[in-house]
């Protein structure tokens, strides 16, 4: 089980990597594939964390204004960029990739995009069941 978790991390990178790739340079694509993944994991997490608020009944995670947002941001990226392009296992995975057995290869795509699209899913829903649960009324911009 561990060893899919790892293989889905990194075709999750190579999802991101390979996005558009042919009009990027190295570096771009290797941030845009750290980012990628740091999305997703965000996503994921912001949903587990709506959800045990929901069920504690109480704030799970401290209220983080504009820019704090944006430093954990950042930081989770570096985090991931490091693991993935500066220490090589992203990179090495993805140029392993196409070695695999095509039905491997075929599965690792297919997984990485059901995750992404499923972590955006969760994620939503999960806010709504959260503004269902504690009352909350979205603004209206109209």
């Amino acid at each position: 089980m561990i060893r899919f978790l790892k293989e889905l991390y990194l075709a999750e990178f190579t999802f991101f990597y390979r996005a558009s790739s042919k009009s990027w340079s190295h570096g771009a694509n290797a941030g845009k594939g750290a980012a990628g993944v740091s999305l997703v994991l965000s996503l994921i997490l912001m949903g587990i964390s709506l959800w045990i608020e929901i069920f504690t009944r109480s704030q799970f995670l401290p209220v983080l204004n504009r820019w704090e947002t944006w430093i954990a941001s950042l930081a989770f990226i570096v985090v991931n960029y490091y693991v993935l392009v500066i220490r090589g296992h992203g990179i090495r995975f993805e140029r392993e990739l196409n070695d695999l057995k095509k039905s491997k290869q075929t599965f690792l795509q297919v997984s990485s995009l059901v995750v992404s699209l499923a972590s955006a899913a969760f994620f939503i829903c999960s806010l709504f069941a959260y503004q269902h649960f504690f009352h909350i009324i979205p603004k209206s911009d109209f």
